[in-house]
């Protein structure tokens, strides 16, 4: 149930950022993420699992922006525009 959620909660979160769009199999995979990450391209990568499982990993990606889901809403608008947004759910 939780991955139903996150999976949802992902999906509705591309939907209110208008400069992103996303096709249903967009996908990176962890050393597509790392190459990103060592070459230096202009990313922004968005946590936005919820609270639980954010606070019970002891896995964090370095960097990364952490936005709960009860507040989305509030703060997409000020993510920037000029960033390939990756975000990551559980």
């Amino acid at each position: 149930m939780k991955r139903l959620y996150a999976y949802l909660f992902t999906l509705c979160l591309f939907m209110l950022l208008p400069a992103v769009t996303l096709a249903a199999n967009d996908r990176i995979t962890k050393e597509e993420l790392k190459a990103k990450m060592d070459k230096g391209d202009n990313i922004l990568i968005l946590d936005v699992r919820i609270s639980g499982s954010y606070m019970d990993s002891k896995i964090k990606i370095k960097g990364a922006v952490r936005i709960d889901p009860d507040s989305i809403e509030r703060k997409y608008q000020v993510l920037p525009k000029d960033k390939e947004i990756i975000a990551y759910c559980t």
